[in-house]
C-alpha cells in the first residue's frame, strides 16, 4: 500500500520516496536469494466478508470487540461473513452479518484458470496477449459493447461472486469486504513471479521512479533505494535480505493488467492505478497507515496476514490524503485479520489504517489497485467555487463595496468572544452575502465537473485495442505507395459509414475560455501524466457534431447524420476523429 504522506498512490510515479537510507550499489550479501515456493493449492471453496464503516449507524452497537468466525461453505450457496469498522474512533464499533446471494461458479472457475494458465506459459509479457476471465460470453460482440458495461464485467471478475451491485449496495465507502475461493491461479495472469523477473531484464526501470525497496523492522519503516536502474540481480539480492519490493508502474510493462485497469478506469470514470508488492517470508515492508484510495488487495501468489483498524478519527473517515506512519501502541485492537491467499481478494475505503506480514513460511505477491483518489464532492467544490465567486463579484456590485472602517476592532481572533452591535452586524451581512450571491448556477456546476473529467482525460491510461477493434480503427491501418511513390490509405469514410467512439469517455467537451477543446486520452503514455494533456481545438458549429457522438454512445450513428453544414464537412469532421483513434467504424474498413 502507499505509505508516503499526500504521495500519489499506485499509478502516480513521481520520482519521490519517503526519507531513505542509501544501500551501496554494490553491496555484497553473504546468502543467495532464496527461491521462492509456490503456494500449496487448498480444495475447499469459502466466501467471507469484513465490512467497514458506514456512513450512518445501521446496526447496534456491541462492546469494543470484533468476532471473526469463518463459516464453511455447504452446497452451492456460498454464505459470507463480514464484520463492520465504525466510522469513528476505534472505540466504538459494531458488527453485522451478511450473505452475497450470488452463487459460487468453482467449477467453471477452474476450467477458466486451466485456459488461463495455458495463455500465459504460450504469451508470456506478448503485448497482444488479451486477459480471459470466462465472462467473454456475456458482453456480446467486442465492437458492439459499451466500454463502461465491459468495465463493470471486469468488476464482476475481480469480486466474483460479488456482484458490482451488491459490493456498492454493502460496501463501497462504507464496509472492508474480503472474498476466500480457495482457486489459487484465479488472477495468476496478471502478473507472477517469472513475468517481474522478465520485466527486469527487458526494460529500464529505475529505483525509486519505477521500484522502491524497503524494509520495517522493530517500528522502523525504510527505503533503501540505490540510484539508477533496478536490475535483476540488485531486486533480488535485496529480496533475499528479506526486504520488500514494490513495483509503481506495472502496467506500463504488463499487458493484462494495463488491459484491466484501462477497463476498470471507464466505469470508475477516474484513474485506477496499480501497484504491485513482492514480500519474502515471515517479512513487513511497510509501517501502519491509511491512504486516499479506495483499494483493492488482490492476492496473487503466496499469502499474507492483513489487519484492519478504524479511522483514528472521524475526519479521517474517506480520508483525503495520505496518514502517517503510526506505531502499534497508538492502534489498538485490529477489528479484521485474517490471511489472505492465492486468488483472493480484499477490499477497504480510503481512511482505513492498514498493515500486512507474509506467512513465516511463504512469501506474497499481491496487487493494489486504486480507485477513487480525489473524486469527492469536496474536489467538485473547489473546482467550482472560484468560478461562482468571480462571476458574483462581477456581476453584483454589492461584493465590491468596501469593508466597515472599524472592522479590525469587532472582528477577529481576539474579539471573538466580546458582543457589540458592529461585530453582529459585519457577521450577519457576511452570511447574508453568501447565501444570496454565492448559490452555483448550473452551468457552472457542468463546467466543474468538466474539469475534473479533463484531468481524467490527463491521467488515464490509453485503451487497450482488441483485435476486432483493431480492424474498424486507425490502429489497423496500413498505407501503401504506388508505382510512382503516391501515398494510399486503405479506408475511406462515407456519409453512409456508421461511426461510435472507440471508449464512453475516450474523450471530453470543454469550454477554456472563448474556445472550444476536446481532450481525449487515447494518446496518452503508458506512464502517469508523462506528457501534456492532449486536446484538439474545434468550432462552435462543430460542437453539436460531437455531442451527438457522445451522446448516441454506444450505438453506431451514420456519418450522414451529424449535424453539420454540409456533406463534406461531415466526412471531414468524421475522418479527423478517426484518424486521431477516437472513433470506430462499425463494419471493417478494409
Amino acid at each position: 500500500m502507499n505509505n508516503n504522506k499526500n504521495k500519489p498512490t499506485a499509478a502516480k510515479q513521481q520520482k519521490m520516496s519517503q526519507k531513505q537510507e542509501q544501500a551501496p550499489v554494490g553491496k555484497q550479501r553473504a546468502n543467495p536469494a532464496p527461491s521462492c515456493p509456490l503456494p500449496p493449492r487448498p480444495v475447499k471453496t469459502m466466501i467471507k466478508s469484513c465490512p467497514l464503516p458506514p456512513k450512518a449507524p445501521a446496526a447496534k452497537p456491541v462492546p469494543s470487540k470484533c468476532r471473526l468466525s469463518s463459516r464453511e461453505s455447504t452446497g452451492k450457496k456460498t454464505p459470507a461473513k463480514s464484520c463492520r469498522l465504525s466510522s469513528a474512533p476505534a472505540d466504538k464499533m459494531a458488527n453485522k452479518m451478511a450473505a452475497p446471494s450470488r452463487k459460487s461458479t468453482s467449477k467453471n472457475n477452474n476450467n477458466n484458470n486451466n485456459e488461463i494458465n495455458n495463455n500465459n506459459k504460450e504469451n508470456g509479457l506478448n503485448s497482444h496477449a488479451s486477459l480471459v476471465t470466462g465472462t467473454e460470453t456475456q458482453r456480446g460482440p467486442v465492437h458492439l459493447a459499451s466500454s463502461i458495461e465491459e468495465g463493470k464485467r471486469m468488476l464482476n471478475w475481480l469480486l466474483n461472486p460479488i456482484t458490482a451491485e451488491s459490493f456498492f449496495d454493502q460496501y463501497w465507502e462504507r464496509n472492508a469486504c474480503q472474498v476466500k475461493r480457495k482457486l489459487p491461479d484465479y488472477y495468476s495472469q496478471l502478473i507472477s513471479f517469472q513475468m517481474i523477473d522478465e520485466m527486469l531484464i527487458e526494460n529500464q526501470l529505475e529505483f525509486t521512479t519505477n521500484i522502491d525497496v524497503t524494509t520495517y523492522k522493530k517500528g522502523v519503516r525504510q527505503t533503501l533505494n540505490p540510484v539508477g536502474r533496478a536490475m535483476s540481480p540488485a531486486i533480488w539480492g535485496y529480496y533475499g535480505d528479506g526486504c520488500s519490493i514494490r513495483i509503481l508502474n506495472p502496467s506500463t510493462y504488463l499487458p493484462k493488467l494495463r488491459q484491466l485497469c484501462s477497463s476498470l478506469q471507464e466505469f470508475f470514470h477516474c484513474l485506477v492505478g496499480a501497484n504491485v508488492y513482492l514480500t519474502p517470508p515471515n517479512s513487513q515492508g511497510f509501517a501502519p497507515h491509511y491512504d486516499d484510495i479506495e483499494a483493492f488487495v488482490v492476492q496473487v501468489e503466496g499469502r499474507k496476514r492483513w489487519r484492519l483498524y478504524a479511522p483514528p478519527q472521524q475526519s479521517d473517515v474517506l480520508a483525503r490524503t495520505s496518514s502517517r506512519n503510526y506505531k502499534q501502541e497508538e492502534l489498538g485492537k485490529p477489528l479484521f485479520d485474517a490471511f489472505l491467499e492465492a486468488g483472493d481478494i480484499l477490499y477497504f475505503p480510503r481512511g482505513t489504517v492498514h498493515q500486512a506480514v507474509t506467512d513465516p513460511k511463504q512469501h506474497s505477491l499481491h496487487i493494489t489497485l486504486s480507485v477513487y483518489q480525489q473524486q469527492a464532492y469536496a474536489n467538485l467544490l473547489e473546482a467550482l467555487m472560484p468560478s461562482v465567486l468571480e462571476r458574483a463579484i462581477k456581476h453584483h456590485l454589492t461584493l465590491r463595496r468596501g469593508l466597515p472602517l472599524d472592522i479590525w476592532q469587532h472582528v477577529g481572533l481576539a474579539k471573538g468572544g466580546k458582543q457589540s452591535e458592529q461585530r453582529d452586524q459585519v457577521l450577519t451581512s457576511t452570511k447574508q452575502l453568501v447565501q444570496r450571491y454565492l448559490m452555483p448556477t448550473d452551468a457552472q456546476i457542468d463546467a466543474a465537473v468538466d474539469q475534473l473529467a479533463k484531468r481524467f482525460q490527463h491521467e488515464a491510461l490509453p485503451p487497450s485495442i482488441k483485435p476486432e477493434e483493431e480492424v474498424r480503427t486507425v490502429f489497423g491501418s496500413r498505407s501503401v505507395t504506388d508505382s510512382h511513390g503516391q501515398c494510399l490509405c486503405d479506408y475511406e469514410l462515407t456519409e453512409n459509414t456508421k461511426v461510435r467512439l472507440l471508449r464512453a469517455n475516450i474523450l471530453r467537451l470543454v469550454a477554456e475560455g472563448s474556445s472550444l477543446r476536446v481532450y481525449y486520452y487515447v494518446d496518452n503514455a503508458l506512464e502517469y501524466c508523462k506528457n501534456d494533456p492532449n486536446y484538439m481545438e474545434i468550432q462552435p458549429t462543430e460542437a453539436p457534431a460531437v455531442e451527438a457522438l457522445i451522446t448516441t454512445y454506444p450505438k453506431y450513428l451514420k456519418i450522414g447524420k451529424l449535424p453539420l453544414r454540409s456533406a463534406d464537412r461531415r466526412i471531414e469532421v468524421a475522418t479527423a476523429l478517426w484518424e486521431r483513434g477516437l472513433l470506430m467504424t462499425e463494419k471493417p474498413f478494409k
